[in-house]
């Protein structure tokens, strides 16, 4: 009785280790497949931040944000003791490194967040990425932002706008996404929301380091 006594308490204790254990790689797992999203989610905003910006730079912010929670844009990383790498594909752009920050509250104003993804260029901070879920976070955060930086274009006079200005075919993005974007001298902001998924991204970049990224990656193509 005195040994199976003893047996229990091991077999338990080695069964709530494996249990952490298996939540780790879970959370590991989920990290990467969100980093996946990012990163694609980038690059579709970096060619729609490019082929868009001339047709509403027009409207003016309310404010103008020089950084994000405190950390200005430019931030060197090796300034920063609260932030921890996430593990990126191999096949991703090595300049371009993305942090999670310790204790980062996954709210913003009255929304709730599924998490926030920092990005450093060349070891300077360029951009962050948060995401949610729901239809009511991102009516909550679209009357946030409006309130703060002002009313934008809605998605489809947007598309409708630059549709008719660069004389294309019309989009199909109104179609599948609800999107927003301000642009002010020190920023780029855009909210997007996928009715269909009910998941939804806000970004806001440096302007000044985005510029020189853009310059630097279509000088390196040459």
């Amino acid at each position: 009785m005195i040994l199976e006594g003893t047996r229990r308490p091991l077999t338990l204790k080695a069964t709530e280790e494996r249990s952490e254990e298996d939540k780790e790689i879970k959370m590991a797992k989920r990290k990467v497949r969100a980093m996946e999203k990012v990163r694609i989610l980038a690059i579709v905003f970096s060619i729609f931040l490019i082929s868009c910006s001339a047709t509403t730079r027009s409207s003016r912010l309310r404010a103008d944000p020089d950084g994000f929670r405190n950390i200005q844009w430019g931030t060197e990383i090796s300034t920063l003791k609260d932030m921890d790498k996430v593990e990126q594909d191999k096949s991703s752009n090595q300049d371009l490194v993305w942090y999670t920050r310790k204790g980062d509250p996954l709210t913003l104003g009255q929304a709730t967040l599924e998490n926030i993804f920092y990005s450093f260029w060349m070891g300077n901070f360029e951009s962050v990425w948060i995401g949610f879920r729901g239809d009511e976070n991102f009516e909550t955060l679209k009357k946030e932002l409006f309130e703060q930086f002002g009313k934008v274009l809605e998605s489809e006079k947007l598309m409708r706008k630059m549709d008719g200005e660069v004389g294309r075919e019309p989009s199909t993005i109104k179609q599948t996404e609800e999107f927003y974007a301000w642009w002010g001298k020190n920023m780029e902001m855009t909210l997007s929301y996928s009715k269909g998924r009910h998941q939804g991204t806000l970004s806001i970049n440096s302007k000044k380091i985005g510029e020189e990224r853009r310059a630097y990656e279509k000088q390196r193509r040459k």
